[in-house]
């Protein structure tokens, strides 16, 4: 598949668009407030011009989107559930991939003598209101939806016969309140308490019974989350999230590089990283706000001395620009076998090499460089010649999440290579994930191998067959 089909179906995907400059991957799962029941949800974001559609999650609800770097607020919309607005924070540069469980609360179907959603509500008139009132008698209850515990809130009714506004609150030490209706009719309500998402419902009250009912509305907490991504992790290290008080905070592990974790606003933590036969460092991280906040860090380098004694996951990135290349065949599949250099009547030098990229990241290799502007001169000057670029990956992780990563590192290299005037139909690009090891994944050594793009100088007869 030439690479302008390639890219297409990437677009059309990932929802990517060259309108924004991009800053890295948000990765992770939309599962009901329980979660236990993937979401297939809709990732977007809002920006300084606007929402811009980012992605949608797997039937598993998990997603990989690239993110443009003026986002605001991320946007999670699954059909019959209550949609999440969460802000954005950059506590550094973004880059990398940063994780992240995002909970959606399910929306109550329009029903008689029962609150649900304004977004569910169709076509419904109200009959016999003109008959002798009566009185209704319901009770409200609000409470936190994951925990089940009484909330203190505000509950606003917007009564539609009376053209009225009533505002009531309940509290913890009451947390009941009874309200006795008057008349048949529909009523639109509004909960708020602090911290937690705005309920907004309607109330069909069609009936007469004077049995008092008691609504109980459940509320979605507003979300502060802080997602670590450490740039340059090795294989063994242990992160660490620490109170002011020094109290360990529990958070979710994804691998060696990658932690998130619920906090509170307000608060400031420590980070703190060990193992790996380093000294120990730690970071400050400033005082939280609401909403999701994104951090990237690189730990500072070990002695020389230490550092030769142990290879880390992260040294891939600084893997020799002239290791031998991975040759690939048509089917994807590799051998070890090095190409020869091919020598163009202009004197350039340019020979199969294989580049390689640290664990999920996608950023291209700065000593790859040379090689690349090497290769697009030899390209340029020799119309026959086109390329093939393959993207691996180790079998660690989604394996759809790694074939989006081996596109994203494909997507680099060819980026760059047609920045240099190599013409887009000259090259033939895919991304293959975990199929093709071209070595067995049963060390990080290996892994550490698998973690490739190849780049083949072919015929363009071949690329065209």
């Amino acid at each position: 598949m030439r690479y302008n089909r390639f890219l297409w179906v990437v677009l059309l995907t990932l929802g990517w668009t060259s309108l924004y400059a991009q800053c890295g991957f948000l990765a992770g799962k939309v599962t009901e407030i329980s979660g236990a029941s993937p979401l297939v949800a809709t990732i977007s974001a809002k920006t300084d011009q606007g929402k811009v559609r980012l992605g949608k999650t797997d039937s598993l609800g998990t997603f990989n989107v690239e993110m443009p770097c003026n986002v605001s607020m991320i946007n999670i919309e699954a059909p019959k559930h209550q949609s999440m607005q969460i802000p954005l924070n950059a506590d550094s540069k973004l880059e990398g991939t940063y994780f992240v469980h995002f909970s959606l609360m399910p929306l109550g179907r329009q029903t008689s003598d029962e609150p649900y959603a304004q977004s569910e509500q169709t076509h419904f008139e109200l009959k016999d209101t003109t008959k002798a009132q009566t009185s209704i008698i319901r009770r409200f209850e609000v409470k936190d939806a994951l925990t089940n515990q009484s909330l203190p809130a505000e509950i606003c009714l917007y009564f539609t016969q009376k053209q009225k506004k009533d505002c009531f609150n309940v509290m913890v030490s009451k947390p009941s309140a009874e309200i006795v209706f008057t008349e048949k009719d529909i009523v639109a309500m509004e909960v708020k308490a602090a911290g937690y998402q705005a309920y907004n419902g309607n109330l069909i009250l069609d009936k007469t019974d004077e049995e008092p009912r008691t609504y109980i509305i459940k509320l979605n907490r507003v979300h502060t989350i802080l997602s670590v991504n450490i740039i340059n992790a090795r294989t063994g290290m242990q992160a660490q999230l620490m109170e002011e008080s020094k109290s360990v905070i529990p958070w979710n592990r994804i691998n060696d590089g990658h932690y998130y974790a619920e906090v509170s606003p307000g608060k400031s933590y420590r980070l703190g990283v060990s193992g790996a036969n380093q000294s120990d460092f730690s970071t400050a991280v400033a005082s939280l706000k609401e909403g999701l906040t994104l951090k990237s860090i690189r730990i500072p380098e070990r002695e020389p001395a230490a550092a030769a004694k142990a290879v880390s996951e992260s040294s891939e990135a600084s893997a020799p620009a002239t290791a031998p290349a991975v040759r690939t065949s048509g089917t994807g599949g590799a051998s070890a076998a090095g190409a020869p250099a091919t020598k163009p009547k202009t004197g350039i030098i340019a020979s199969d090499r294989t580049l390689y990229f640290p664990r999920s990241d996608y950023k291209l290799p700065v000593q790859s460089r040379t090689y690349l502007d090497s290769l697009a001169s030899y390209v340029t000057e020799n119309k026959g010649k086109g390329l093939r670029i393959t993207g691996h990956t180790d079998n660690v992780g989604n394996p759809n999440l790694n074939v989006t990563l081996s596109e994203y590192r494909v997507r680099v290299i060819t980026r760059y290579l047609v920045n240099k005037g190599v013409p887009e139909n000259m090259i033939v690009a895919s991304g293959e994930g975990s199929k093709h090891p071209v070595v067995p994944n049963d060390t990080e050594e290996n892994r550490r191998k698998n973690r490739r793009v190849e780049v083949q100088i072919v015929d363009l007869q071949e690329t065209r067959n």
